[in-house]
């Protein structure tokens, strides 16, 4: 990226003017519009200084963003995973919700690898996004950027964050579930069947979700009379693997909980897993929770008791809720957090006598 124009004011909050872009090249609005047109008349000198200030700010013209949508014929929505995400249940069934929507309000979508994304200049990317007629951007639980936050908005191009990784900031809209009152329930089902030794696995190290749920498990036991510490979670990843090689080191230990609530299902089906190989019958010697309710929560062996959260319902809301701002709608707030509801099936049952731990962990 070249050096900043002399006076460009690098992380301004609002959409880039035409006005903005003739103060920062030291021309008139008449000479940008020209430079912007593709009309003669203006000196190569102060033509390229124009351009580098249109580059510098992020500037797209209303003309080149019309001419995109028309020749489009449709509006346009750019959605950012990360592919090695793909592959969770939760990204399948969220983007059920999408497509619904998408479907309802004829809106094209493009998705894209948030990988990719994050490894370009955000400026340009945002212009390019504004002159092939997108509307806005959701981003699926990743970590906020503040720089492309920037670069969206200087282009008028709204941004919708699902499940970020950071804590929701005020002034970018964020979508999600309730995850401490669901990890609450979920904890208070297993205390209520006669627990004491409940273990807690999480997902990415400092994800706001996953804090949040095992925060409230840790409500849920202290109000019981026992203390855990949510520092001290196992966390790497809402994955398999994850949860089967913690719930084997859980497992192994002298004293083993007697009910493990993992913070995805698919973290739950490597819990599954490792008590299997531990010799371990679920429900009668572990009982297990997941998070999530997607698909592989009804077709486990046994049938996972789980926190449903709405997940097509999320993916749904992102939609409706980008396509509002592209209309320039205000908000009532800017977090909105869908209800999720504990789903008992068959891996939870009271503990069996003389297993685990008669104590709580510390």
């Amino acid at each position: 990226m070249s050096a900043p124009v002399a006076g460009i004011r690098t992380g301004v909050g609002h959409r880039t003017t035409l006005t903005a872009v003739a103060e920062a090249a030291g021309v008139s609005i008449g000479t940008v519009s020209k430079v912007v047109n593709g009309r003669s008349g203006v000196g190569t000198e102060t033509r390229t200084r124009v351009q580098h200030a249109i580059g510098e700010l992020g500037y797209v013209s209303i003309g080149e963003r019309q001419r995109s949508s028309h020749e489009r014929g449709e509006t346009s929505i750019e959605l950012l995973v990360d592919a090695k995400d793909i592959a969770n249940p939760y990204i399948s069934t969220f983007l059920q919700g999408v497509m619904e929507a998408a479907g309802q309000f004829e809106v094209g979508i493009t998705m894209r690898n948030l990988t990719g994304v994050e490894r370009r200049d955000p400026v340009p990317w945002a212009q390019k996004l504004a002159r092939s007629g997108r509307s806005g951007v959701i981003e699926l639980t990743s970590g906020f950027s503040a720089a492309r936050a920037r670069a969206l908005r200087a282009v008028a191009l709204p941004m919708v964050l699902v499940d970020p990784i950071d804590v929701p900031r005020t002034s970018i809209p964020s979508i999600g579930a309730t995850n401490w009152q669901g990890a609450y329930e979920a904890t208070r089902h297993l205390l209520d069947l006669g627990h004491r030794d409940i273990a807690y696995i999480g997902g990415p190290d400092g994800a706001a979700c996953d804090v949040a749920r095992a925060h409230g498990w840790a409500a849920a036991m202290f109000e019981a009379g026992f203390t855990v510490d949510a520092t001290a979670v196992p966390r790497h990843s809402y994955t398999f693997d994850h949860g089967f090689s913690a719930a084997t080191t859980l497992l192994s230990a002298p004293e083993r909980p007697t009910a493990i609530f993992a913070g995805s299902d698919v973290s739950a089906m490597g819990v599954l897993e490792a008590a299997r190989r531990a010799g371990l019958t679920v429900p009668d010697d572990l009982s297990v929770v997941g998070f999530d309710d997607t698909a592989i929560a009804r077709l486990a062996t046994p049938p996972l008791t789980t926190v449903h959260q709405p997940i097509a319902d999320i993916g749904r809301t992102a939609l409706i809720t980008l396509l509002r701002l592209a209309r320039g709608e205000s908000l009532v707030t800017k977090r909105s957090e869908l209800a999720t509801e504990l789903v008992v099936r068959s891996t939870t049952a009271p503990p069996s006598r003389g297993t685990g731990n008669p104590s709580p962990r510390a």
